[in-house]
């Protein structure tokens, strides 16, 4: 019987290695023709909605990204200069570059305030959402509204459904991994794939060239934010295009790029994943309709903290007469509460947009947090510093909950309990939309700005999604 119950042991691995295998082989398959099948009639109704304020949100967080987000002047600069094809737009520019290289701007452009979608369940949808798709549009040309719009979604679903079978199993690559980068350039790929009208063959290989190019360490985020980390979507939307380019130019890479012993999740997160959540009710169900909309330029983690503190704002308190602050949460947020004196006084925007003291005295000082906290001066505010420098965290359990608690100079305490961020309606994404126009580098008037959130929230009755970015770079043809 020992020796049974030996051998049983022994060959359990290979067996759930080998159903792994082939639950990831049929998943890569399975994605690739998704991808390439997809048609704008097969979305459901309410998923081209959720489309359409992707690419509004993010278009919108990339305009304001041309002169608030860190390195983002540099790289239009860089790139300006590099004497490439003027194949498509860097928006809110009037560079035109490669498709590749607008994908890498725009990608970065789009995460840089860290003001795009974002879901725990899904990822960062903002990230693919856009950037890999349009430059490959405009390269293409004369892609119609309802094209851009399946390729949108087929970029999107796949992006959730990789960060889907992750979290699961709640896996986790021991902090060294940005899921945020490293699991968005499949769904960047297909993206651009759908834009190219590449067939199942042809987009899995461009899937197996962006396993080969995958990356994301999480070295930046550990070690202060440097300016580069507000661009880390830059590098899957650039890798994405250079795939889909690639395989339909007849390069091959069939692999099976979720699959064991080095596929992305075997590479990386030790094979933690759920093989089954890649396919089931795909094309059915829409994971990215788990979505959520930024309410402030922040990592979403500090949403919860901005949010009690706006309470505490709306029931009086001013930060005039707060002598201290403490923020309770689980450990999870540890890594925007430390170190603690870069996040009391963050040295950049990068580091800014990760902290919950930073967060916490620019609500209770102006009861919001906008994009210009960002900037230079936001930055040096000093009223908000100073409630920082006063604001502790304790943090600990697995909780997501989160608390605010001040004391006021007359000993008194008062504090806001936050569980559920609110959700953003249709309209507070154009109010949004418009503040984020504000910030363009070739800012746009009023009644263009209102003319272009309007033929975003209606492309599916779009010609050509090229007119989208010759109105936002101001292209005097367009206007």
């Amino acid at each position: 019987m020992a020796q049974i119950d030996s051998a049983t042991r022994s060959t359990a691995p290979e067996a759930r290695a080998a159903k792994s295998a082939l639950s990831s082989e049929m998943a890569t398959k399975a994605l690739a023709a998704f991808s390439s099948t997809l048609r704008f009639d097969q979305i459901p109704a309410d998923v081209i909605p959720t489309a359409k304020r992707l690419v509004l949100d993010s278009f919108g967080c990339a305009l304001a990204a041309t002169t608030l987000g860190d390195a983002c002047p540099e790289v239009i600069k860089v790139l300006g200069t590099a004497g490439d094809r003027a194949e498509s737009a860097i928006l809110g520019t009037s560079v035109r570059v490669s498709a590749q290289n607008a994908a890498f701007a725009n990608g970065g452009l789009v995460h840089a305030l860290n003001y795009d979608a974002y879901a725990e369940g899904v990822g960062h949808l903002g990230v693919v959402s856009l950037a890999a798709p349009l430059a490959a549009a405009e390269a293409r040309g004369q892609v119609s509204g309802r094209e851009f719009l399946t390729a949108v979604v087929a970029a999107c679903e796949v992006t959730s459904r990789v960060h889907s079978a992750l979290r699961r199993l709640d896996a986790g690559s021991g902090g060294v991994f940005l899921a945020g980068q490293l699991l968005s350039y499949f769904g960047a790929a297909v993206g651009a794939s759908r834009v190219f009208g590449l067939d199942e063959a042809a987009t899995s290989s461009a899937l197996g060239l962006s396993l080969m190019q995958a990356a994301g360490s999480r070295q930046v985020v550990l070690q202060g934010d440097p300016p580069a980390k507000a661009i880390y979507g830059a590098f899957p939307n650039q890798a994405g295009v250079q795939a889909a380019l690639l395989a339909r130019g007849g390069v091959r890479a069939d692999c099976d790029v979720f699959a064991p012993p080095a596929g992305i999740y075997s590479m990386v997160y030790g094979g933690e994943y759920e093989p089954t959540a890649l396919t089931t009710g795909l094309g059915e169900t829409y994971l990215m309709q788990q979505i959520q909309f930024k309410p402030w330029p922040t990592s979403e983690k500090l949403h919860r903290f901005i949010e009690a503190c706006t309470e505490l704002v709306r029931q009086g308190v001013a930060f005039e007469r707060i002598t201290s602050v403490t923020a309770f949460g689980g450990i999870g947020y540890r890594p925007s509460c430390e170190p603690v004196e870069k996040r009391r006084a963050p040295p950049n925007a990068a580091a800014a947009a990760n902290s919950v003291q930073f967060a916490i005295g620019k609500t209770l000082v102006h009861g919001t947090v906008s994009p210009s906290d960002f900037t230079v001066d936001g930055l040096h505010d000093t009223k908000a510093l100073s409630l920082a420098a006063r604001t502790t965290c304790r943090l600990e359990g697995e909780t997501h909950d989160v608390a605010v608690e001040v004391e006021l100079q007359n000993g008194s305490r008062l504090q806001a309990q936050i569980e559920t961020p609110r959700p953003m309606s249709t309209e507070m994404l154009i109010r949004k939309f418009e503040e984020c126009c504000r910030y363009s580098a070739r800012p746009l008037e009023p009644p263009a700005v209102r003319h272009l959130a309007d033929m975003i929230l209606n492309l599916d009755r779009l010609d050509d999604i090229a007119r989208i970015t010759s109105i936002a770079n101001r292209d005097s043809v367009a206007q």
